[in-house]
């Protein structure tokens, strides 16, 4: 098996990543954005206060059975 072998697809690429280097940053700014994303610290240390309590049912009861406004409690 010959180990010099380089695909046409690998060629042209080669020479394409050559030619247009943008695509290159392009590609590190997108990983970047998706998989480096910066943390906004104020936010996730405030993220505990916006939490909703759990019911331990995996939905509040009582966001189904609110009450009217104008409707009295027994």
């Amino acid at each position: 098996m010959d180990k010099a072998y380089v695909s046409e697809f690998t060629v042209f690429m080669d020479h394409y990543l050559q030619v247009h280097p943008e695509v290159l940053e392009e590609q590190r700014r997108g990983w970047d954005f998706f998989w480096s994303p910066k943390a906004d610290l104020e936010a996730v240390n405030k993220e505990p206060e916006d939490i909703a309590p759990d019911d331990a049912y995996g939905f509040a009861w009582s966001v189904w059975h609110a009450k009217a406004p104008d409707e009295k409690v027994h």
